[in-house]
């Protein structure tokens, strides 16, 4: 006697301009139904099919980050707008001293008389206008201060 094996129907694709065509994808391209999904997850199947078809319509969280796991991505693939908003960034406090170190070292520098300057005059200056100039670059690119 053959087992019954439960139907397997056809997954739609949501309007143009309607529901979700990432998620539509991804469901696509893993091969399962809304039914697999959904009994993984332990939500009904048109709860899975609302969250590919219908506009705006969102899991909670626990729920997406369950389905991009299942369909191999991330949430934010599947759902960019639940992607966390970084907050913008704060002036920085700093910014006055930093120009002012920045000016002093150039015109140290510009003012060094290379021919009668001393090899230890020199590495001073030097090193005060490398200072300068990494902390500069640690505000414009924090990531620099790593290499450093």
């Amino acid at each position: 006697m053959t087992a019954l094996m439960p139907e397997r129907r056809a997954i739609q694709a949501p309007a143009a301009r309607r529901g979700n065509a990432r998620l539509y994808m991804a469901v696509v391209a893993s091969g399962l139904t809304y039914e697999e999904i959904a009994d993984q997850l332990a939500v009904d199947p048109k709860t899975v099919e609302r969250w590919v078809n219908e506009p705006g319509r969102r899991p909670y969280a626990r729920h997406a980050h369950a389905v991009a796991r299942i369909l191999g991505t991330t949430p934010w693939e599947l759902w960019p707008a639940l992607r966390p908003q970084e907050p913008a960034p704060e002036p920085v406090a700093l910014q006055p001293r930093v120009l002012a170190a920045a000016q002093d070292a150039l015109r140290r520098v510009e003012a060094l008389d290379l021919g009668s300057a001393s090899p230890t005059e020199m590495a001073l200056h030097l090193g005060a206008l490398s200072s300068v100039l990494r902390t500069v670059m640690d505000f414009i690119d924090p990531a620099t201060e790593a290499t450093a």
